[in-house]
């Protein structure tokens, strides 16, 4: 059966409180406010209908996880949007076995996770000690590390890695932070793994259009583009599998190369 779109509750209930540049807010949408359950954006790139929501009964209260500073800015809500995404992917993968969750957040993907039927694990890798200090709870174990490193170090594989260290649904989010973190699980791991990033099917479908046109972006300068169609798709798909590194690796790695030297 197919995902219904839902208006979920939240599941977290956190204090307001900040420790060091980093803050869990509380802010409220006034009765009769319009909520996001599936956004514009995400449903043209899906090939979906928007869907709204609106607050009814009394105001509805949101939790935000802020950081102050230059890169800083709202990190996470638990705004129905979100707990909408949340919901689909719980109910998409359905999560068993050992599971590591990339990025604490507001803690509500984890707490979600250590709870569903068949998970016999949960372990979080938040590498800010102030998130861990503000949403960490009961039910998961927190490793205080990157994401990447411990990917790269880590002794034994997890069957479900699910991924969230970034803001941006972009193409360069796909391939600053998206790409590196596929890479290193399927180098190590191979195809067994079920691995999912938050919102890539959002950078995906801006993906495909790129890869199958000449886009005149660097990243994008080593890749044999314009491709047809069914070879953006693998691409994208086998990301650091054998056939994919002999394929693609040496341009993704000259990229990476050229643009750590003009850093």
């Amino acid at each position: 059966m197919k995902y219904a779109p839902e208006w979920y509750p939240s599941p977290i209930d956190l204090p307001a409180a900040t420790s060091g540049k980093v803050a869990v807010r509380h802010r409220n949408l006034p009765v009769g406010a319009s909520v996001t359950i599936v956004g514009g954006r995400q449903a043209f790139l899906r090939g979906q209908a928007p869907v709204k929501g609106v607050v009814e009964g009394r105001p509805l209260r949101v939790h935000e996880l802020y950081e102050e500073g230059e890169d800083g800015g709202v990190w996470m809500t638990d705004l129905p949007e979100e707990l909408n995404q949340i919901a689909e992917l719980l109910y998409t993968l359905r999560p068993r076995g050992r599971v590591l969750v990339g990025g604490l957040g507001l803690g509500v993907l984890a707490s979600q996770v250590a709870a569903f039927p068949g998970v016999t694990e949960t372990v979080v890798v938040e590498r800010s000690p102030d998130v861990i200090a503000l949403c960490a709870r009961p039910g998961y174990r927190v490793v205080e590390a990157d994401v990447g490193a411990y990917l790269a170090e880590h002794q034994g594989a997890f069957d479900y890695y699910l991924l969230d260290t970034w803001r941006g649904t972009n193409e360069g989010t796909w391939f600053e932070d998206v790409l590196p973190l596929r890479r290193t699980i399927r180098r190590r791991w191979g195809r067994r793994p079920i691995v999912h990033c938050w919102a890539e099917d959002i950078m995906q479908g801006q993906l495909l259009r790129s890869l199958t046109h000449t886009v005149p972006h660097w990243y994008y300068t080593y890749l044999p583009v314009p491709m047809p169609l069914p070879a953006a798709r693998r691409f994208l798909r086998d990301v650091g599998l054998p056939a994919w590194e002999r394929r693609y690796g040496a341009a993704i790695d000259r990229y990476v190369n050229e643009r750590g030297d003009d850093a």
